[in-house]
């Protein structure tokens, strides 16, 4: 086996995983096969539309965000993500415990 099927292999590995991610996607938060018209039948067709806006959706972010090097990686996960998360985390046990945003959050206090 020569150096292109290793990467042609390579290639359709990562494309298959993308199209069964639209597939779950599409499954789980959208509806699967399920019609958004009422009147209209559910099928397949209704399945493979998702799919495909949902593949749409991740060929732009693939194609729009910039390619960052490890280093900025690590210094934004460090310096943005980590403090944002920790901050979200307390935000959001603050909004349970005192019923903030019409109750939304209520369901994530443990004994009232």
């Amino acid at each position: 086996m020569c150096i292109r099927d290793s990467f042609l292999l390579f290639m359709i590995g990562e494309l298959v995983a993308v199209v069964l991610m639209c597939a779950l996607v599409s499954l789980m938060f959208f509806g699967g096969w399920l019609s958004p018209v009422p009147f209209l039948p559910d099928g397949f067709f209704w399945m493979f539309i998702k799919m495909l806006m949902v593949f749409f959706m991740f060929a732009m972010v693939k194609a729009i965000t910039p390619r960052y090097r490890y280093d900025q990686l690590m210094r934004l996960g460090w310096k943005v993500f980590l403090p944002f998360s920790l901050f979200w985390v307390v935000f959001v046990a603050f909004a349970a415990k005192f019923d903030w945003f019409w109750g939304i959050y209520a369901r994530w206090t443990v004994g009232g």
